[in-house]
């Protein structure tokens, strides 16, 4: 199945980044000891470049918005047979801030290694996408990412719809080759299961927007 971004919320672009980009931010991820995963994390010189408003990710993400994008949440993954999870269906609905204020809208805070996460508001939620840089090879063995198609159109759902919906729904499983990269919006009910095969799974996740958020709020992630 081909994918289209404004129909199924999901695109992939092929070899977007280079053999020698790959490289070093692999080298990068053993440096900074990514395993399971980070956030936050200190972003390595690589990911400042590809972050950055000429670099290739934020280029892609304001190409699939169709919008000037900034990154808003920068996430490290790492699968590997000593570090190895599933994650059930759900839609992407926290968001990293600088700190805790409360407004109408924004609830449900936790905090993560030290950073305030809250989940947004269905209309700023509709306003972010995430970008998914592969470093490795992935497949449905070593635990791709599965998409429900088109249920970023469905709006923001509660964990009971978001059940219900993958049940009847037909999953689309997203194989990505190395230095590949998967485009998603916010919205898009998607899950993955954990590796079958001891192969490496890493991968750079970055959050984007093209909306504001309130002036009480800031985000956390500065590039």
């Amino acid at each position: 199945m081909t994918l289209d971004f404004d129909r199924d919320g999901v695109a992939l672009n092929d070899a977007a980044v280079s053999p020698d980009v790959l490289h070093k931010l692999a080298g990068e991820f053993e440096d900074a000891g990514v395993r399971v995963g980070a956030r936050p994390f200190a972003l390595s010189p690589t990911i400042q470049e590809l972050l950055a408003p000429s670099g290739i990710l934020t280029q892609l993400a304001g190409q699939r918005a169709g919008n000037p994008a900034r990154p808003v949440r920068a996430l490290a993954f790492d699968k590997t047979p000593d570090a190895n999870w599933h994650l059930p269906w759900h839609q992407d609905r926290v968001i990293a801030v600088k700190a805790r204020v409360d407004v109408a809208g924004f609830g449900n805070w936790t905090v993560k290694n030290g950073q305030h996460h809250v989940e947004a508001p269905a209309r700023l939620l509709a306003m972010m996408l995430n970008l998914r840089l592969h470093i490795d090879d992935c497949d449905a063995a070593n635990g791709a990412l599965k998409v429900l198609p088109g249920t970023h159109h469905l709006g923001r759902l509660s964990d009971a719809e978001v059940k219900a919906t993958a049940t009847s729904g037909q999953p689309v499983i997203c194989a990505v080759k190395a230095g590949g990269v998967l485009a998603m919006r916010a919205l898009t009910i998607h899950a993955s299961d954990a590796s079958t095969t001891p192969r490496r799974r890493r991968v750079l996740h970055v959050d984007y927007c093209w909306g504001s958020l309130p002036r009480e709020l800031e985000w956390a992630l500065e590039v």
